[in-house]
């Protein structure tokens, strides 16, 4: 992408906004950024700015239906997002990891691989780091390993990663999007650019993934949980790849639906060429990020899991099958467009209790009442609510509590990281209590 003497306007001052503004000053265009926050904002209003410019790239946080974005649009502008921006300068290898839940711990896990293999590895994207802080630094020996998030994909007009992995897809963030169509298709965007010499991982036990298929021009590289299939599966325990077994499954620190998350990874890393003693080693030495079912220690006899970065339905019923044992969960948060009588009729068996809390509590007791769900008490903070699981867990003799709240954090927090350490902060203090 040649942006010299072009006028490059970043809407959003977030982390990927102010290095998208760097990027592209650095490779001889002239940037200016413009933030709804006018404390953040180059420029004071919008008039003008929007008008002159050339090219406009939207950080996440942007929607493609934005009135400014839809109006630039339609007069001719070039509308990117941060993402493809990034990809434009980056020679090295790009493998992009999208779907509505694994994310993050996927793209880790093959960064984790990849590292252990000795490979130059860098993990960018949704996880954290700007893709663009880095995508005119690296050489073509390096692989950079891409959390996309449906708000990236939606506006990458021309990304082509040469492996894309899609883990799986359900309802999420219409309120952004507004449909689940709209959805699907902002995430079908990780294949609808790749070539035939490049590779789609995808998820063949997801109906949504599968229904993309025949837009797919890469190797289509499938993994299952359910059946063997020309690609990673799960068989006698253990993780195998075209009938190869790599490792065992009781040696990973994954349970249940989330060994999705390790079969993507291990069939990326096996067509990397990476060596399976190789490809095993990483993967059991490697642990989830924080706030995915992560261990909080034992509070008067019960385990307690603190499973925050759960903002949807999906998410919760993955990390309740992942539970050994009996367990009281621990729910809600933001009001938004959830169908909690889905999550009720997926939860599995161990699920003995539900203890709610947040802006959505109504609507949660609401779903559990009509699903049949008894065991159900409202608690008013995240404080009481743990002290009442326990209570609950003791009650219902469950050896486990796990605070998954299938629910976006911004009724009281800033994201699921904020949310996530005020959760391990009432643990410590129910601890010292008892």
């Amino acid at each position: 992408m040649n942006l010299v003497g072009k006028n490059v306007v970043i809407y959003g001052a977030g982390i990927s906004g102010m290095s998208a503004y760097q990027l592209v000053r650095e490779n001889g265009g002239r940037a200016v950024i413009y933030d709804d926050n006018p404390e953040k904002s180059h420029a004071t209003s919008s008039a003008g700015v929007f008008e002159d410019c050339d090219i406009i790239v939207l950080s996440p946080g942007i929607s493609g239906f934005n009135p400014y974005v839809m109006d630039a649009k339609l007069s001719g502008k070039l509308v990117i997002s941060e993402l493809e921006l990034a990809s434009a300068f980056c020679v090295a290898e790009q493998i992009a990891v999208t779907g509505t839940n694994g994310k993050t711990t996927t793209t880790l896990l093959i960064d984790h691989i990849l590292k252990t293999a000795k490979i130059n590895s860098h993990a960018v994207g949704n996880i954290g780091a700007a893709f663009s802080s880095i995508a005119d630094k690296l050489d073509a020996m390096e692989c950079v390993v891409i959390e996309a998030s449906s708000f990236q994909l939606e506006t990458a007009l021309n990304f082509s990663p040469e492996i894309a992995v899609m883990l799986n897809i359900t309802p999420d963030h219409l309120d952004r999007h507004g449909t689940m169509e709209r959805y699907i298709a902002a995430k079908a965007n990780i294949f609808l650019r790749q070539a035939s010499c490049d590779k789609a991982v995808y998820n063949a036990d997801d109906e949504n993934v599968c229904s993309l298929l025949p837009l797919v021009k890469a190797r289509q590289i499938p993994f299952s949980l359910s059946r063997p299939v020309d690609g990673a599966y799960q068989s006698s325990g253990f993780l195998c790849y075209k009938g190869k077994p790599v490792v065992e499954t009781e040696e990973l620190d994954f349970r249940g639906r989330e060994l999705e998350n390790a079969l993507a990874a291990l069939a990326v890393a096996m067509e990397k060429e990476i060596s399976p003693y190789t490809i095993a080693d990483a993967m059991v030495s490697f642990r989830r990020p924080e706030f995915r079912r992560k261990s909080c220690g034992v509070v008067d006899g019960v385990n307690v899991y603190n499973d925050s970065k759960a903002t949807n339905v999906f998410s919760t019923v993955s990390a309740s099958e992942s539970m050994d044992g009996d367990t009281v969960l621990i729910l809600g948060g933001a009001q938004r467009a959830e169908n909690f009588g889905e999550l009720f009729s997926n939860l599995p068996s161990k699920i003995k209790g539900v203890v709610v809390v947040g802006e959505n509590a109504d609507s949660i007791i609401r779903a559990a009442v009509g699903a049949g769900f008894g065991n159900v008490l409202r608690s008013a903070t995240l404080e009481d609510a743990c002290a009442d699981a326990v209570d609950m867990a003791h009650k219902l003799e469950c050896k486990n509590v796990l605070f998954s709240p299938s629910s976006k954090s911004y009724d009281r927090y800033t994201g699921y990281f904020e949310r996530g350490r005020a959760f391990d902060a009432a643990v410590v203090k129910l601890m010292r209590k008892l």
